[in-house]
């Protein structure tokens, strides 16, 4: 034991030696090495009266010109200030193109340091507007936003907050987070400097709901953030959609005489077979009755996540037909996508109305559907069919379930289906069930969206489907 721990001593010696002797050559160096200067932009003027707002944090000088200028394309440097013997690669007097944003590259001694120089018109534009929960409709065209509300909600729209997002620099009047009377058109102002732009708000209230998001939780407000973001991207952008709690179905206190579609998106804890669903998603079994009858009615589904299962308690699947490869339903941590080609699946048939007007990666293989982008985090939670024993492809799925695939993933695990009409048909009144990680809405980091519209684009596809 005493010769083991001798061993150990000296080969601390060793190592402690090795440093002390790199330590002592990086010190000898240092003299061949200028960073005795520095690389700060102290100063940047655009056209003698555009001048930048620099960030040194971010390393971003922004200039900011009228809404209305059109010469990006040729603006000349007439101011530009940078610490005491630096040089740069952008001088006083030239002439660039700030179409795009360009880089500052400055040097001084061997101290290196970039910018990213962006010139950006005014803009006052209305990104998001939320009334007590529910998303509003934007029309840009018109300056309008729309927003659905169910009349039995309890909102008082003589008083309701809301909560708006803007464009970057414009500033909302009234603010957001306040309070304001919604009960007629109601106003919003936005300004960044030379634009300005008004929005009417209008509220409409919805006896019968064209479409409803169904949920365990009152208001939109109570869900967890996954399916709360789904939930109003539905009542965003589907006019006369409408959010409504499983124990108002169940009570009959909202009517479903006019509704063409449920959207029944559950983030949960995966279950390994249907009796875990049913016993979980108590207020959804309660409501079956009449989902059931809605069903047969010629009502639409669109189920996610966990809540594919629910297809088996409306009679759509066989009862011993539920996902085989399941896992996930935390609250947002997950898979951060990095890289530029973010994960995806493959339809096996890209020319079924579901994939219309997809973005898709360049280079990427033609049945391949893009859902999430660079930097997007997702639960990766999944109610899938891997492929063993029975379901060893597309085909057995299709005989066993008496349904059909409709795409797959990287693995070949099947995991978007379609499941036919009560009267046997696809299509309209028809069924489909979403059960890939990577259908999901809310992302705890931030991204550009750019592959993430094609959700919406899927679900605007799956409800002309369903119910046209």
């Amino acid at each position: 034991m005493i010769t083991k721990i001798k061993k150990i001593f000296v080969a601390c010696l060793m190592c402690c030696g090795i440093t002390a002797a790199l330590t002592a050559c990086s010190d000898d160096n240092t003299g061949s090495i200028d960073v005795s200067g520095s690389c700060l932009v102290e100063k940047f003027v655009l056209n003698g009266q555009y001048e930048g707002t620099i960030n040194t944090e971010k390393r971003l000088v922004k200039v900011k010109v009228p809404v209305d200028f059109d010469k990006k394309n040729d603006m000349e440097v007439t101011a530009l200030t940078v610490s005491e013997g630096a040089q740069t690669n952008i001088k006083v007097g030239d002439h660039v193109n700030f179409d795009g944003d360009r880089t500052l590259h400055i040097t001084n001694g061997d101290l290196v340091m970039d910018y990213q120089v962006s010139v950006r018109n005014d803009e006052a534009l209305l990104k998001l507007f939320i009334l007590e929960g529910v998303k509003g409709a934007i029309n840009q065209d018109d300056k309008t936003v729309t927003v659905s509300i169910m009349a039995n909600s309890g909102v008082d729209l003589g008083n309701a907050t809301f909560e708006v997002e803007c464009s970057e620099d414009a500033t909302c009047s009234p603010a957001s987070g306040t309070k304001a009377n919604f009960t007629e058109p109601m106003q919003l102002t936005l300004t960044d400097n030379t634009a300005t732009n008004t929005y009417t708000v209008n509220v409409t209230l919805i006896e019968n709901p064209v479409a409803l998001f169904v949920g365990d939780a009152e208001n939109v407000e109570m869900l967890n953030d996954e399916e709360k973001a789904a939930a109003k991207w539905l009542t965003g952008n589907i006019e006369g959609a409408a959010y409504a709690s499983w124990d108002m179905v169940a009570s009959g206190s909202i009517s479903l005489d006019e509704c063409k579609l449920i959207f029944f998106h559950r983030h949960s804890p995966a279950y390994g077979n249907f009796n875990g669903f049913a016993e979980a998603a108590t207020g959804a079994m309660t409501a079956l009755p009449k989902m059931k009858e809605f069903w047969k009615n010629g009502g639409a589904f669109v189920l996610s996540r966990s809540a594919v299962n629910y297809a088996i308690a409306l009679g759509a699947m066989p009862e011993n037909v539920y996902p085989n490869n399941c896992w996930g339903g935390g609250g947002g941590e997950g898979s951060d996508l990095m890289g530029d080609d973010p994960w995806h699946f493959f339809a096996y048939d890209i020319n079924h109305p579901l994939w219309k007007n997809m973005k898709t990666y360049p280079g990427a293989p033609e049945d391949a559907v893009y859902t999430l982008d660079n930097g997007y985090t997702i639960c990766n939670t999944t109610s899938q069919f891997a492929l063993w024993n029975p379901y060893t492809g597309k085909d057995s799925f299709d005989e066993i379930t008496g349904n059909r695939a409709v795409a797959r993933g990287g693995d070949g695990a099947i995991v978007a289906w379609e499941l036919k009409t009560a009267n046997g048909n696809y299509g309209k009144g028809g069924i489909i069930c979403f059960g890939t990680g990577l259908f999901d809405w809310n992302s705890p980091t931030p991204y550009t969206s750019v592959y993430h519209d094609n959700m919406g684009q899927i679900m605007l596809n799956a409800f002309d489907y369903l119910t046209k």
